[in-house]
């Protein structure tokens, strides 16, 4: 009987195709990308480029979202204390079975307690979260400040009472991750709503969200390792200004025009302005600081005089300059201002009599501002909490001089 060594061959048969399926054609592991065959994954940018990889890692743009699971920052363990809105309501951070939740208690009663499943934000200023419900999205009622270092109501929402019903859609997702598969589902006679596939999404901003697709880009290195010039991948500094911005745009010049194609298509070298409707009232629109950072640059006399873009500055695969370092950056082009140097010699030194640091650069000429859009509440909602960030129109700003020349 041959039946048992034709066995064996058919299973040695199957278990090569089913190893083989999952490799690309030069037998190297696949891992397949929700936004398609052009894409690479961000691990396999890893081999050739460790040093960056690890740099960013530390950096905001890798911090925008991510899945909480069992583990979540040290600043979200559960609040001591509860948060109490204007009826006498209250939401209690709680913890079980390996999470956390947002419990809401109505004259004593708990009628809402709902998981702590991802978070937003890289919480340098603040963070929020989020639950899901079967399909969708929905926004946790408080939020960790981090200037307060203690959990506040969460951006807009009403200080009368808790609110879980406030859905996230895939809008919020084309700046704080990189893709999300979403549908659209009947969801009345005249409504639909959005379904998202949460195995799909793939949290932060990925290398291939600022840099484009990279499996031709990757496949070729492979197959020509000794090749030293990047192909298939655009260079951002080849790109013109306009188009170099562009790349920061996506997701630093607001989220109040309406799409008429998700931002997550957008390439370097496209044109960002085709991916919108046209809007004919934005001469006329203040710019916030929260969200507005190239609008706000572009009426800066540093971004019309130079050539600078938003790289002049930032390193988007790192954490941050700090303060001397931005200072620095700042000198590059005002080593011949007096002005400039005058303070430079007095920046970040004591004041003996006061104590308190001396403006520096930043203090002066991009400000810290409150955010007209996005504002918090502390319990019982008696105060509002104005959401503080540095401005990116760089000016001279009246208030702040005053202030510098008091201290």
């Amino acid at each position: 009987m041959q039946y048992p060594k034709i066995l064996l061959v058919v299973c040695l048969l199957i278990f090569s195709v089913a190893l083989f399926s999952k490799c690309g054609s030069n037998g190297q592991p696949s891992t397949k990308d929700p936004r398609g065959d052009a894409y690479a994954g961000m691990q396999t940018c890893i081999a050739c480029h460790q040093d960056v990889f690890a740099s960013y890692t530390h950096s905001n743009h890798a911090k925008t979202s991510w899945a909480i699971h069992d583990t979540v920052l040290d600043k979200t363990a559960p609040s001591t204390r509860p948060f109490y809105f204007q009826d006498s309501s209250r939401v209690v951070i709680e913890e079980g079975n390996d999470s956390l939740f947002q419990s809401y208690f109505v004259n004593g009663r708990k009628t809402v307690s709902n998981q702590f499943d991802i978070a937003f934000g890289s919480g340098e200023k603040a963070q929020t979260y989020a639950s899901w419900q079967k399909d969708q999205l929905l926004q946790l009622p408080l939020s960790y400040y981090s200037s307060l270092h203690d959990w506040a109501n969460s951006p807009g929402f009403p200080a009368s009472h808790a609110r879980f019903e406030r859905v996230i859609v895939s809008r919020c997702f084309e700046c704080h991750a990189s893709y999300v598969e979403k549908e659209f589902v009947q969801s009345g006679p005249l409504a639909v709503s959005e379904k998202l596939d949460r195995n799909s999404i793939i949290y932060g901003i990925d290398c291939e969200r600022c840099h484009g697709p990279a499996s031709e880009h990757v496949q070729f290195h492979r197959e020509h390792p000794a090749a030293k010039t990047p192909m298939y991948m655009v260079s951002l500094r080849s790109l013109n200004r306009r188009r170099q911005l562009d790349v920061c745009a996506v997701c630093h010049s607001g989220n109040d025009q309406a799409t008429q194609r998700a931002v997550f298509g957008f390439r370097p070298g496209d044109t960002l302005s085709n991916f919108y409707y046209p809007d004919f009232d934005a001469r006329n629109k203040e710019p916030d600081v929260h969200g507005k950072q190239l609008q706000l640059l572009g009426m800066s006399r540093c971004y019309q005089q130079t050539g600078m873009t938003c790289m002049t500055c930032h390193n988007p695969h790192d954490e941050g300059k700090g303060t001397n370092g931005y200072i620095a950056t700042c000198m590059n082009c005002h080593r011949q201002s007096s002005h400039a140097l005058e303070m430079l010699k007095e920046t970040r030194t004591q004041d003996a009599r006061s104590g308190m640091q001396r403006p520096d650069c930043l203090d002066c000429h991009m400000p810290l501002q409150a955010s007209k859009t996005i504002y918090f509440s502390n319990s019982t909602g008696a105060k509002v909490i104005p959401y503080y960030l540095r401005t990116h129109r760089i000016a001279v700003y009246k208030d702040s001089i005053q202030t510098s020349q008091k201290e």
